[in-house]
């Protein structure tokens, strides 16, 4: 059975291997698609994209951006301000996503590879390659294909890492930062990032210093949270609440409802007053907004692209649930990470809403993806007969 399958790094057999040449299937597949995106969207520069064009208009007249919020946005602000100063077009943006795209492909195959087999990575990759909506953002001038690449980077490094010395600590909070000020979202990936280094590199150490550690980095990551959620500009916590939007900038109602709000509703206390006072709305809203987010499917979309969201993404989730046994049994902290990682992300839908285009869900794909691999190297075992 699945839950038999060992998960420490480098122990699975290399299995069946792709057809010689894999890897240049691979990358024929990578540049198929991006030929497919520029040919099918060209320079997307509308939407979200003009907020990031103005931000950088501003930084190069003003020095600053327009609200506090655009911080939290620094990275992709700064590529285009870039641009516009070296004169070099949004087409330099877009190739610099590109290239982090490539990498953050190339360190995913590595990643798979290192947990299953070459070829349970082989089929993951080009899966994600495959997967459009995941791939779209590299010809849109947003922040999600930079956000996307330096998540799977991020994780690259910090699985690599073999012991905690003060470079790969300030390496790592350099990296967490950099996802900070590319999407606030980024926030969202130090609790799992803390759990861990604290299981792989703290067992020797005192419970004392364990209890220091502990509530240094909860405090740290409570701050820039709180940081983040009272950045202000066009970012209001109630607002989704009063309206009582399942996806973001979609209200249901045309009337705000009478909630209890705290003087100071955008912080983490401010959350917790409404969570405490407004307990029945929340938990339906939670229900609805947790069914968008995985349900994944929309109204506004075509019968054919529900069906293919649902073919794309759906079995990979299954595979994750039935895979969950082995990540238990094998105490791994990587499932422990990406599992803290995914519900931290989705609890964050449930406290404002989902994306009308699924980015959200987006963003934690690639860790469904790894979590699904004991259930792949189970079957690749089971009906591959030159697997060992």
């Amino acid at each position: 059975m699945p839950g038999n399958a060992s998960l420490s790094i480098s122990n699975f057999p290399a299995g069946v291997k792709p057809a010689l040449g894999g890897s240049y299937i691979l990358i024929a597949a990578w540049v198929g698609m991006q030929c497919l995106l520029f040919w099918r969207f060209g320079i997307f520069t509308e939407l979200e994209s003009v907020k990031y064009i103005t931000e950088a208009n501003n930084i190069l007249q003003n020095g600053t951006v327009s609200t506090p919020n655009f911080w939290l946005y620094s990275t992709q602000i700064f590529l285009i301000a870039a641009a516009f100063k070296l004169k070099t077009g949004y087409v330099s943006v877009v190739i610099v996503q590109l290239i982090f795209n490539a990498l953050a492909t190339t360190a995913f195959f590595k990643l798979c590879k290192k947990l299953s087999s070459t070829t349970v990575a082989f089929w993951l990759t080009l899966v994600l390659i495959c997967a459009f909506p995941y791939q779209t953002y590299n010809v849109y001038l947003q922040t999600e294909s930079l956000f996307f690449s330096f998540c799977i980077l991020f994780t690259y490094y910090l699985f690599s890492i073999r012991q905690l010395t003060w470079k790969t600590v300030i390496c790592t909070f350099l990296f967490l930062l950099l996802l900070c000020v590319t999407r606030p979202s980024g926030v969202l990936w130090i609790p799992g990032t803390i759990l861990y280094l604290f299981f792989n590199f703290f067992k020797r150490f005192s419970v004392l210093l364990k209890t220091v550690a502990l509530i240094i980095c909860s405090i740290l990551f409570l701050f820039l949270l709180n940081t983040a959620i009272g950045s202000g500009g066009e970012l209001d916590f109630m607002l989704p609440f009063q309206d009582e939007r399942i996806i973001c900038g979609v209200p249901t109602l045309d009337h705000f409802v009478n909630i209890k709000m705290a003087d100071n509703p955008n912080s983490i206390y401010g959350l917790l007053y409404y969570l405490y006072y407004n307990s029945e709305q929340f938990f339906r809203l939670a229900i609805e907004r947790s069914y968008a987010f995985w349900g994944l499917t929309r109204s506004h979309y075509s019968k054919s692209h529900n069906l293919y969201l649902i073919v794309l993404f759906f079995p990979f989730i299954a595979m994750m649930l039935l895979s969950m046994y082995s990540w238990i049994k094998a105490k791994s902290s990587i499932a422990l990470f990406s599992i803290c990682t995914i519900s931290i992300t989705w609890f964050s839908v449930i406290m404002s809403c989902d994306d009308w285009h699924n980015r959200f869900f987006l963003t934690i794909l690639p860790y469904i993806y790894i979590l699904s691999i004991p259930i792949l190297n189970y079957l690749f075992k089971k009906f591959s007969p030159n697997v060992k």
